[in-house]
């Protein structure tokens, strides 16, 4: 067993008022400081910027990163933005933020493309540049994750990087710079963080150290994202929802995800799908696969969910109006992620694709359950 957890977590409400001081006693003075437009101009940025004024540390702004990480940003970024005179990496946003901090980071030290860095272990050394992560979403898990994911246009899909070696120095969680997310970020980004949760519960590399971290994920996750949805002022909801969110990662990034994030890649490459959407369209019908060699384990997470199994989990897999599984399917459209790809434009052809680079994907190694290319394809056939 293993259980790496190299980011230092900081979590309180107001913290993200204490970014300078973090870069401070970190031996920091020049940093990039990566965000979205958006947040720059809605003033969501304010407590860091003051923070790192207060301290006399150097930041230069790159609010470029408005939508998922893609190879053509990536290349854009590199280009324009010579990583070589700061000291640190300063990510203020999403989980698309997160990771495309990271890649510049990684790049900026080690040269090449993002693309060279594809799966695991392909970071070479430990980063000299700090990374700081201050998330204004609560699902992700980038914030202390090993994973930068990307979107490869060429290819119709995503690829992730992995390496413990890439993790953020230091994580500031603060609910209050979630406030302003939007209903249906909170959503996307909520079912993503529940995912994390029941998956790496799941997984062949779930382990006693990371078990406990799921399943209490799972019920912070699931009590508050209702409420986060519903009322984005509710910080206890908000809270609760990030503190689970960061506690999924720690078990995910340990223990691994599995088919719901492997299908995810290939259905967010082809359709305009929010990779949180993506989730909700297939965790229900991923459990129930997933049932038939770890059933114990899905009464677990039903338990946690606060939808019992023994109501007639076993039964319709989404389908029956009854089962725990259609419970799971009406939790997700209550926040409104109700996507089915036949609405997304999917054709008989997009199959192939989605089978393959589903089988391809570094995830689908961890599932409890290998999907045959038939199994695939009729995972996807229930979702259209």
């Amino acid at each position: 067993m293993r259980f790496d957890l190299p980011t230092s977590w900081r979590h309180g409400r107001g913290l993200a008022a204490h970014t300078g001081d973090v870069l401070s006693d970190l031996g920091c003075s020049r940093t990039l400081l990566v965000t979205d437009r958006a947040l720059v101009d809605g003033g969501i940025l304010a407590p860091v910027i003051t923070s790192l004024e207060s301290r006399g540390i150097e930041y230069v702004v790159c609010d470029e990163v408005t939508t998922e990480p893609t190879v053509a940003l990536f290349e854009r970024l590199h280009q324009k933005w010579d990583l070589t005179g700061f000291d640190s990496v300063l990510a203020v946003g999403g989980g698309s933020v997160i990771d495309a901090a990271k890649g510049l980071a990684i790049v900026a030290e080690f040269g090449g493309h993002i693309r060279d860095y594809a799966g695991f272990g392909a970071v070479p050394a430990p980063l000299s540049r700090k990374i700081v992560a201050v998330p204004t979403t609560a699902g992700t898990g980038s914030e202390i994750s090993d994973g930068s994911v990307w979107i490869d246009e060429a290819r119709r899909t995503k690829f992730l990087v992995l390496s413990t070696l890439i993790c953020p120095t230091v994580a500031i969680t603060d609910p209050l710079m979630t406030r302003s997310m939007p209903p249906q970020i909170t959503a996307n980004s909520g079912i993503d963080a529940l995912t994390h949760a029941i998956e790496s519960y799941l997984s062949v590399d779930a382990s006693e150290a990371t078990a406990p971290f799921s399943l209490r994920a799972m019920a912070l996750i699931a009590g508050g994202l209702r409420r986060a949805y519903a009322h984005g002022d509710d910080l206890d909801a908000r809270e609760a929802v990030q503190v689970g969110a960061t506690m999924a990662m720690m078990a995910g990034m340990n223990a691994h995800m599995g088919l719901c994030h492997a299908l995810a890649m290939p259905l967010c490459g082809l359709y305009p799908l929010p990779h949180g959407e993506a989730c909700a369209l297939t965790l229900p019908y991923v459990l129930e696969f997933n049932a038939v060699v770890a059933g114990d384990k899905v009464a677990d997470i039903f338990e946690a969910l606060g939808l019992r199994a023994s109501d007639g989990a076993g039964d319709g897999g989404g389908d029956g109006d009854s089962s725990a599984y259609a419970r799971l399917t009406r939790f997700a459209n209550d926040i409104g992620l109700k996507a089915r790809l036949g609405d997304l434009g999917y054709r008989d052809e997009h199959l192939e694709v989605i089978v393959r680079e589903t089988r391809n994907s570094a995830q689908h190694r961890f599932n409890p359950r290998e999907a045959s290319p038939e199994e695939l394809a009729a995972l996807v056939e229930r979702m259209i």
